[in-house]
């Protein structure tokens, strides 16, 4: 695998790409018009979480700095924060006062877990902390102690800020229970909703939000973030990444971590010759990689993608290949599948994946054959 430290949106120094973002959040800052409910909007992996903490190291050091013997200070010109400063530890470790984080909690059996570690002095693995078990919504009880939260007097000098991450996961109760907080939000306080999909929030909660809108960043950013972060890559690895990766920089890392281009190399190698596939081959990849939950999950997601994207090449083969040969697979497979029926079993594909009842590697291999037969499971 590729031999870089993976870091957490909490922990970033650094934001590309989103320099408007940051110029709209500093105006609001300057003219003391920041505090209030607002809505990260944008694709996941984009840089949403990201700027969310990089905003609240910069509100965290900004206390104290205001007026005194030789007035204002100057208006601020950057969000960043120098990891040296208090301020970049305590949201890097989620330690600070002023800051709540409020996201889908970890499993009972998982919780028990990582504390039973922590009282047997184990080091706490970053890789096994992404990987635990959450819940699957935010519900009315992680609400109710965000507006605990909330009801804290703030002090004069230091703002409160509470970031959902993301509003997705909220059930219909803890998005009911949310609405009078995102109306009244008290003062000297921010509110950040993080939205991978706005147009599925109840329209209240997006009503009751100003809206911040991060893009995709383009293969030119992309790349030289790549170059910053995973100083190892090959610039042809740079590129091929930066496609797969389709503007997510959190997209980009995870598969420079679990070897990305490898993965989506074997799947794509599996339709070289089709509708001719190895048999061999095909089981080979599917057991070696359902060995490794994470490198499994990420080739199963690579599939998907890249149906989905051959749905599209097969209307019109316009673009970059995302590897030599890539046009000529897809016009083969096209005209053995059909469009539409291709459209039909990539959906199909995507909820299988995502049934946990159902073995995932007979899936996929489920899914090559019957593509093979023109879509006919």
């Amino acid at each position: 695998m590729t031999d870089f430290v993976f870091k957490q949106p909490e922990e970033q120094s650094e934001l590309f790409g989103h320099s408007e973002a940051e110029r709209i959040l500093l105006e609001n800052y300057n003219k003391g018009t920041l505090d209030g409910s607002w809505l990260f909007c944008g694709p996941k992996g984009v840089g949403k979480a990201t700027l969310a903490f990089r905003l609240a190291r910069f509100l965290a050091a900004q206390s104290g700095q205001g007026g005194g013997l030789f007035g204002d200070p100057p208006p601020a010109t950057s969000l960043f924060v120098a990891q040296t400063d208090p301020a970049f530890s305590a949201v890097a470790t989620r330690s600070a006062g002023f800051m709540k984080v409020v996201e889908r909690a970890l499993k009972e059996d998982e919780l028990k877990k990582r504390q039973d570690a922590i009282e047997n002095g184990e080091a706490l693995d970053p890789s096994a902390e992404r990987a635990r078990k959450r819940n699957a919504e935010i519900t009315i009880a992680d609400i109710r102690s965000a507006e605990s939260f909330i009801r804290l007097t703030a002090s004069s000098s230091t703002k409160r800020i509470l970031i959902v991450d993301s509003a997705d996961d909220m059930n219909l109760p803890a998005a009911n229970a949310f609405l009078k907080t995102l109306e009244e939000p008290p003062a000297n306080t921010v509110l950040i909703l993080i939205s991978h999909a706005p147009g599925r929030l109840l329209p209240t909660i997006r009503s009751r939000c100003r809206k911040l809108t991060l893009n995709p960043l383009d293969n030119a950013a992309l790349e030289q973030y790549l170059g910053k972060v995973v100083p190892d890559l090959s610039a042809v690895d740079r590129h091929a990444l930066s496609l797969l990766a389709e503007g997510s920089a959190g997209k980009a890392l995870t598969l420079a971590e679990l070897d990305g281009l490898d993965i989506f190399r074997r799947l794509t190698g599996l339709f070289s010759g089709f509708p001719k596939v190895s048999v061999s081959a095909l089981y080979e990849t599917a057991e070696t990689l359902s060995k490794d939950k994470s490198r499994f999950q990420l080739m199963t997601d690579l599939f998907v993608q890249w149906l989905s994207r051959a749905c599209v090449l097969c209307q019109c083969f316009e673009g970059e290949e995302f590897f030599a040969g890539e046009f000529d697979i897809v016009r083969r497979l096209c005209s053995v599948v059909g469009p539409l029926d291709l459209m039909d079993l990539t959906q199909s594909l995507s909820s299988a994946f995502r049934d946990t009842d159902l073995d995932a590697k007979q899936v996929f291999i489920n899914a090559v054959t019957t593509l093979q037969r023109g879509g006919n499971a």
